[in-house]
């Protein structure tokens, strides 16, 4: 009996010593994840943050491009752009807004195509894909497929003066295609197009 009483306690003692040294590993591999897990949470805090200082510095330089484009094509009005970044559901939101303050002092607030139709959206648009093309790097060439009828005759010459500026400061090339003898007018180089028998046919307007 003292024999077996002997071994039965050395098996304890030894299974106590391997669930005391499992214990110890099993802590050092939780304070391990712990830290590994600060670290991570840090990490994404920190590219969290530079993500929504990336957007805040497009938005301002687009919310500026804005502004100079609309008091280019609307020099009687008093027009801004404001927007708010702000964070729903763990994403990056952007709203912007279209102040206009009228001549009668008040200040109306809202999206541009809900409360200033469709003019000054079409302008909104436009200088978003110029942005585009900006902060991605790509070749500088702007295709327009009759992007301007919202835009009233009486504003076809300021919206190609302002096309033709942006031309030259962003070394840009802009084809625009439509049906508005004005802007065709206003253009640096412009073609007719006629269908015929055997193909398009391009007309060079002098």
């Amino acid at each position: 009996m003292s024999g077996s009483l002997k071994e039965r306690h050395h098996k304890i003692m030894a299974l106590r010593d391997a669930s005391r040294s499992r214990v110890m590993d099993l802590e050092r591999e939780i304070a391990f994840l712990e830290a590994d897990l600060d670290v991570r949470q840090q990490a994404n805090a920190v590219l969290d943050l530079l993500a929504e200082k990336e957007v805040e510095e497009g938005v301002k330089t687009y919310v500026h491009l804005l502004d100079e484009g609309l008091k280019a094509i609307f020099p009687e009005q008093e027009i801004k752009q404001e927007a708010e970044v702000s964070k729903i559901r763990g994403k990056v939101s952007v709203s912007l807004k279209t102040l206009v303050r009228g001549k009668d002092g008040i200040l109306v607030e809202g999206e541009g195509l809900d409360t200033f139709g469709g003019a000054v959206s079409t302008i909104q648009s436009l200088l978003l894909r110029v942005s585009l093309i900006l902060k991605r790097g790509l070749r500088p060439v702007l295709i327009l497929d009759e992007t301007f009828p919202a835009v009233d005759e009486g504003r076809i010459e300021l919206l190609v003066e302002f096309l033709k500026a942006l031309c030259q400061k962003l070394n840009m090339d802009i084809l625009c295609i439509t049906h508005q003898a004005s802007l065709a007018e206003n253009a640096d180089v412009a073609y007719r197009v006629t269908s015929t028998k055997q193909g398009a046919k391009f007309t060079k307007l002098e």
